[in-house]
């Protein structure tokens, strides 16, 4: 905000802080706002786009997500393992476009859940600004506690918690809210786990046959925003990111973010796309504007 006062012509930039409840719907809904964006949760999303339906004005939404990591047999483990890790611990796994969900052919299943396990519980979880930490905290206390009403119905049902899933109240961190990483595992695609936004370090495995159930069970998900594939493979990772309906894909990594690429989700993830010139259309209108050079009458009337 400092900076743009510095740049920009007063009263350009506006920074309103409040709750969302009350300065974000005074903002969606007041008549001098004519194009709104929105970064968040889809339940909110729905609530800024029927105020802008109301209003007929455009909204770009950036919303939730339960992205599908895919792990082939012929993935280079190696690669796989950080990019899993890159995918769902990244700021604590409190991300949109989280690889929560992960897809693993059963052929490596064994191997790579061992190797997941082991890193998991070598993660340096502690203070965010001290360099050798590799996890903070969650934001919040009403973060913290949804995440743990997940772990707590793993518990209570047929899914199988592989690592993880306690609060770390060790070293020092008894007064925040750290969570340990966590691996769920899970026997059928439509539970809960693996269909509600969790948006935290939690992870849920499912066990896959082959590249088509893979692409399947990727797909159904009412979200849309990102996904993962690794394989060495590249003609095979490329046809399964076709087929994912998903708005970003990577392969052999994972939240890498390209500064040149547009950003954003199919499905309820999203409308609209974030970043590069994309970006920029949804801030425009176009006009056009005839001339006629002729000097000329038409004859008409």
């Amino acid at each position: 905000a400092k900076i743009f006062q510095e740049i920009l012509p007063k009263g350009v930039v506006n920074v309103v802080t409040g709750k969302g409840s009350e300065s974000g719907n005074a903002i969606f809904n007041h008549e001098g706002v004519n194009k709104l964006s929105f970064t968040g949760s889809t339940n909110v999303g729905y609530q800024v786009a029927e105020a802008g339906a109301k209003r007929i004005v455009p909204a770009t939404l950036e919303l939730g997500g339960k992205s599908a990591n895919i792990i082939l047999d012929d993935a280079n483990l190696d690669l796989a393992v950080e990019g899993i890790q890159l995918g769902i611990l990244f700021n604590q796994g409190e991300v949109c476009s989280a690889g929560s969900r992960l897809l693993v052919q059963e052929g490596i299943y064994d191997k790579l859940i061992s190797r997941l396990k082991e890193a998991f519980s070598n993660i340096k979880i502690g203070d965010p600004l001290d360099e050798k930490t590799q996890m903070g905290s969650q934001t919040s206390q009403e973060q913290m506690e949804k995440i743990q009403s997940y772990i707590t119905y793993a518990e209570q049902s047929n899914a199988e918690i592989l690592t993880g899933g306690k609060r770390i109240t060790n070293d020092g961190l008894d007064s925040g809210y750290f969570l340990e990483p966590t691996l769920i595992a899970v026997k059928d695609n439509a539970d809960k786990l693996a269909q509600e936004e969790i948006f935290g370090p939690v992870l849920t495995i499912i066990k896959v046959k082959d590249d088509e159930e893979a692409i399947k069970i990727a797909n159904d998900s009412e979200y849309g925003l990102a996904g993962g594939v690794f394989s060495q493979d590249i003609t095979r990772a490329l046809n399964i990111a076709k087929a994912v309906k998903t708005g970003r894909i990577w392969i052999n990594t994972y939240n890498q973010v390209p500064e040149g690429a547009p950003f954003g989700g199919y499905k309820k993830s999203g409308i609209g796309r974030e970043t590069y010139k994309e970006a920029l259309s949804n801030y425009q209108q176009v006009k056009n504007i005839f001339i006629d050079t002729s000097n000329e009458l038409k004859g008409l009337y």
